[in-house]
């Protein structure tokens, strides 16, 4: 990632909570098969 300018971030509370997730995880919801 580094290659490419990407930075990772850790998600913040206003961000989990507009997407519906918990921001420490997980962060798909219970139903979700792989």
């Amino acid at each position: 990632l580094d290659a490419l300018g990407v930075e990772l971030t850790q998600l913040s509370s206003d961000q989990g909570r507009y997407i519906g997730v918990e921001p420490q995880g997980p962060f798909k919801p219970d139903h979700y098969r792989y």
